[in-house]
């Protein structure tokens, strides 16, 4: 089909030739927009667009019946520029790009989550958690549906899918910018929008998105379609046409070789190319467990990403995005950086420089082969367990958590906590942490309220700070936790005590003197009454009588075995 079949509404949302934005629909259905709150002109991917600044202001076609789709196939294109992600009052729903609605409520609408996400909502909401929309920048989200099935495209390539659940989209009306249920406005740039009640093909999406450069009504850009490569001749020659397919189904040959301004989708191997002298061109590449063998020169325009198994042996002019299990053979040649993912290896030179994340410990290091710039290692875990001392040689003395100098990765403390990829850092959701007798972490520098894995206390305390805990605080000897507030579970042994700290947890008190040392300090309130302050939100008491038939109250009081209660 042809972008113009079955295209209900589009604005391109231009110079209306007065300096505003142009609200009218180019199809000529009549979906002319209405600009409240002066929704301002800017520049766009294509002669202008429409600029909110996330003060209430939309743009909205204002019908009873325009823009109806009814509840079959659609698809809705926009590119958006979002100067912020917004705060929203109503869990993390962000800003809304756009808003569909019945006779003036409900519906559904398209926004940006308060983390960048990418979310359709109707009865029910879909919400792609691997793909964001970058601040500052243009990027083009295209929706479809057909057959059941959700599909997000960003950028022309499809980010993620998701199956109907039996939503009815029979909107009325569109609003651009802003929701009408209270929820955040939109703070950023639109343009280029449209309206079809069919689900484009991926060809068409990649038409619109025009390798970045975008396409308007009546859509006669010139326009790269991705082409794919999928070996049917077996003989791994990237220059017969007869492997290349204009579909991912591999059911529509293609007329040409792909160009510098082609986009492709490698399946299979490449492993000659002769009608280009070992010369490969494309804009942009993607490697579905496709192999590109030695001696071939990828000419890239745009940044090739490796999925699968894939393996790169030649040479690319642009940079790698590496992902799964993919790899760069020790004869491979990359002219730009490489970004390495989950189990993805490296032998072969970068020119540019590498970032190695370490996505659950699947992340190389050393990262093999060689590397001309940087290499940065990305995400990659403290080491566990680590002891805090800043009173030995080489401490600072400070009781500053957010001091290197005071960690250590071994009692004697003569070894600093290294990690995999050789650098240090600070005790996170990962680490055990261990604080040295007669010490105390009482000052923290850097980042409020850390997340560690556990605490253990021995003759040691934490002092006028804030940290979390996930598996809980342990203090023994005769220290504790002073005017500091906990997030997890602590135990008291021995004299350890609360003194006016706030433990947002269950205290757990496992010897007679910690209970009278707490209760001292007036700290075994409970925080869920009204006007407590110290003390913790659970309180249990666990301490062992030595006599079985004396009861705890008089042993802690000291009565005689045979007084019990």
């Amino acid at each position: 089909m042809a972008l113009l079949d079955g295209i209900l509404a589009y604005w391109n949302l231009n110079d209306d030739g007065s300096g505003g934005v142009s609200l009218v629909d180019s199809t000529g259905n009549g979906n002319t927009l209405a600009n409240s709150g002066l929704v301002s002109l800017g520049t766009g991917i294509i002669a202008g667009d429409a600029v909110f600044n996330g003060g209430g202001q939309n743009l909205s076609d204002g019908a009873t019946t325009a823009v109806n789709w009814g509840t079959g196939d659609f698809s809705y294109a926009v590119w958006v520029n979002p100067t912020s992600y917004g705060l929203s009052p109503v869990s993390d729903f962000g800003e809304t790009i756009v808003d569909f609605r019945t006779s003036g409520s409900g519906g559904a609408f398209f926004n940006i989550t308060t983390s960048g996400y990418i979310r359709l909502w109707g009865t029910t909401q879909y919400t792609s958690t691997t793909t964001q929309i970058p601040l500052a920048s243009w990027t083009q989200i295209i929706f479809t549906r057909t057959s059941g099935v959700y599909n997000i495209y960003k950028n022309g390539v499809i980010a993620d899918t998701f199956a109907d659940s039996g939503d009815s989209y029979d909107s009325q009306s569109i609003i651009l910018g802003v929701n009408y249920d209270g929820l955040v406005p939109y703070d950023g740039q639109e343009d280029e929008t449209g309206l079809w009640n069919r689900a484009l093909s991926p060809i068409e999406v990649g038409e619109l998105y025009n390798n970045g450069a975008g396409n308007t009504y009546p859509f006669t850009q010139p326009v790269t379609t991705p082409q794919y490569y999928n070996n049917a001749q077996n003989d791994g020659d990237w220059g017969n046409i007869l492997n290349w397919w204009i579909d991912s189904g591999f059911t529509q040959q293609s007329a040409l070789l792909p160009t510098s301004s082609t986009p492709i989708n490698l399946y299979g191997a490449v492993t000659q190319n002769t009608q280009g002298a070992n010369q490969c061109f494309c804009s942009t590449a993607s490697f579905w467990s496709a192999d590109f063998a030695s001696g071939l020169t990828l000419q890239a325009s745009g940044v090739v990403n490796m999925q699968g198994s894939s393996v790169m042996a030649g040479h690319t002019t642009d940079g790698v995005s590496m992902h799964d299990s993919s790899t760069l053979a020790d004869t491979s040649v990359i002219d730009a950086d490489v970004t390495m993912r989950d189990s993805s290896r490296a032998f072969g030179y970068i020119g540019g420089n590498a970032y190695v994340y370490y996505d659950t410990g699947n992340g190389q290091f050393p990262i093999g082969g060689t590397v001309a710039g940087s290499v940065s290692y990305l995400g990659w875990p403290a080491v566990t367990p680590q002891w805090f001392n800043d009173q030995v040689s080489g401490g600072a003395d400070d009781g500053d958590f957010s001091n290197k100098a005071n960690w250590w990765t071994d009692n004697n403390y003569t070894t600093r906590p290294v990690n995999a990829e050789g650098t240090q850092e600070l005790p996170d959701a990962s680490t055990n942490v261990f604080i040295a007798p007669n010490v105390g972490i009482t000052a923290n520098t850097g980042t409020s309220n850390p997340t560690i894995n556990s605490v253990t206390a021995y003759n040691s305390n934490i002092q006028n700070i804030s940290i979390t805990a996930t598996n809980g605080f342990l203090f023994s000897g005769n220290e504790g936790v002073e005017n500091a507030v906990l997030y997890g579970n602590v135990t008291f042994q021995d004299t350890a005590y609360n003194y006016n700290a706030i433990i947002n947890g269950t205290a757990t008190y496992k010897s007679a003197a910690s209970l009278q040392n707490s209760w001292n300090q007036d700290s075994l309130a409970n925080l869920n009454f009204e006007r407590m302050e110290y003390g913790s939100t659970g309180f249990v008491v666990s301490i062992p009588t030595g006599n079985s038939r004396k009861g705890f109250l008089s042993s802690l009081l000291g009565f005689p075995w045979y007084i019990r209660f």
